[in-house]
């Protein structure tokens, strides 16, 4: 995922306006059994900075998401000097050498936990030798950095919900069905509709699957539209994205 054009507009536009040198908006999961960070927009980061705080698991040791409220949903505006995170960055001996490294004055970060250990984080800096981080606008600063992550926050939701089966999860959601799961939706279809979805998926057209299942190529089709609706899909590819999505949850 990378941001809109409108969110990279706005965010490179705020560190203008803002008397900032550089931004980085990204995503940290500390779920997985190694922890991972996915880059969605920066503006004037270098790729060797990018790349040694990505490879070189600086993230890591990145205090602004080692203080998050885990209870806390609705994100803040951490800033460098905040008490809490002074004391978590006097630890991250690993992050402040990168810091110092590639001359980044940190003015502050918005850390917004949106899953249990699934982090969006929007850092912004000032570079030594040229803004000044005590000429930062912060009331307008504070101001668009949370627009901007309300903005990426709404398109994270939007191509979610716009994916395979996103709207059967909205659905489900809605409805109260808090145990849902990419074999849950499966279990809605009939034994004959999960036969023909998964033969579908494999690549069989409807000619091939009407011989294989020994129904008519018109009963196929009643029976793929059944499906579609089911799942909460369009099209045989977002199908098959589902079915995938089943087998590897199972």
């Amino acid at each position: 995922m990378l941001v809109s054009a409108d969110i990279a507009e706005r965010s490179d536009q705020m560190v203008s306006a803002c008397g900032l040198d550089t931004l980085s908006i990204f995503f940290t999961d500390r779920s997985a059994h190694s922890e991972t960070v996915t880059y969605l927009h920066h503006c004037g980061v270098s790729p060797a900075a990018q790349y040694a705080y990505q490879h070189g698991r600086v993230f890591r040791h990145d205090p602004f998401t080692r203080i998050v409220d885990q209870s806390d949903r609705s994100g803040k505006l951490i800033w460098w000097e905040d008490r809490q995170l002074s004391s978590a960055a006097r630890a991250a001996e690993h992050y402040k050498s990168f810091i110092n490294y590639y001359s980044v004055d940190v003015v502050g970060a918005w850390v917004q936990q949106l899953l249990p250990d699934f982090i969006l984080v929007i850092g912004a800096h000032c570079r030594n030798g040229s803004h000044h981080k005590s000429d930062v606008a912060r009331r307008l600063f504070q101001h668009e950095i949370s627009a901007i992550s309300q903005m990426v926050v709404g398109q994270l939701l939007e191509e979610t919900l716009s994916g395979a089966g996103g709207r059967g999860l909205l659905r489900s959601v809605l409805s109260g069905n808090r145990q849902w799961s990419p074999d849950n939706a499966m279990t809605a279809l009939s034994p004959r509709e999960r036969e023909i979805a998964r033969l579908v998926s494999a690549g069989n057209q409807n000619k091939q699957v009407a011989y294989m299942t020994g129904i008519s190529e018109f009963t196929v089709e009643n029976h793929l539209r059944k499906i579609y609706r089911k799942l909460g899909v369009r099209n045989r590819a977002a199908m098959t994205a589902r079915i995938h999505s089943a087998t590897t949850y199972q």
